[in-house]
């Protein structure tokens, strides 16, 4: 009932959300997907100086769900529209600028704070990282391009399959590298049963892949162009998000 509670308010809030972008005559593409990127990080840095309990009650319960969603999307909101005021200062950058520098800058004053509380013990786990990743995402590219009239290799469908093989490999290396507990009830399963999350992995791919398929064929036309912009934003931040606390708390050993 949970699960089918935060589903019915996570279709709510993309409607609203579209709803709202539209009032702000906020085009929902590749530019203010990238320059809502920082933000991501920010929400993930955010859970991990609290998870290492940096700040204390009550302002540490603004850092945990469900309360984080709500803090991030009130000041991302406020720093866009200080963001379409700033445009009208340079009309070539638009607000995509201050609204993308703003986030890279608050991620930067998080992983100070960090990192100057306890310092880097994991360095290894970033490249490792990386290299798990990229083995599977560049095979998977070149399997896509050449069977493109199934699954196109566009940016989002790369952004979005990159994003959560980030989260399962992150996931592989705590669960089996670093003795991390999974928090889900299917990661315990999967590492209960096969004693590795590794399966994450390919499980991430059965789910995603049938997924874009059905993205693209259904919300191809220029009338349903923002709610699949918003949908490409939802999957991106649901794999991204984990895969930077993860990297983030076992890279600092929180």
């Amino acid at each position: 009932m949970n699960t089918l509670t935060w589903a019915i308010l996570l279709g709510i809030c993309i409607f609203g959300i579209i709803k709202l972008l539209k009032a702000l005559d906020i085009r929902i593409d590749a530019r203010f997907i990238f320059s809502l990127i920082p933000y991501i990080f920010v929400g993930s840095t955010l859970r991990v100086i609290e998870d290492a309990n940096l700040v204390s009650p009550p302002l540490s319960y603004l850092l945990i769900t469900p309360l984080i969603y709500f803090l991030m999307f009130f000041a991302v909101l406020m720093i866009l529209l200080v963001s379409i005021r700033l445009a009208r200062f340079m009309p070539d950058a638009g607000y995509h600028l201050p609204l993308g520098s703003a986030g890279t800058l608050w991620t930067i004053l998080n992983l100070w704070i960090l990192i100057h509380s306890g310092g880097i013990l994991n360095p290894w786990v970033l490249p490792c990282l990386l290299i798990i990743t990229l083995s599977t995402i560049a095979p998977l590219y070149l399997i896509l391009r050449a069977s493109d009239r199934i699954i196109k290799p566009t940016w989002e469908n790369m952004a979005i399959l990159t994003a959560h093989i980030l989260d399962a490999s992150s996931t592989f290396i705590g669960v089996d590298l670093l003795s991390y507990q999974g928090k889900h009830v299917l990661e315990r399963f999967i590492v209960e049963h096969t004693h590795t999350a590794l399966p994450m992995i390919p499980l991430k791919l059965i789910i995603l892949l049938p997924l874009l398929y059905l993205l693209e064929r259904e919300l191809s036309e220029e009338a349903e162009r923002d709610l699949r912009g918003i949908l490409i934003l939802t999957l991106i931040v649901i794999g991204l998000g984990p895969a930077i606390r993860n990297t983030t708390r076992m890279i600092l050993g929180v």
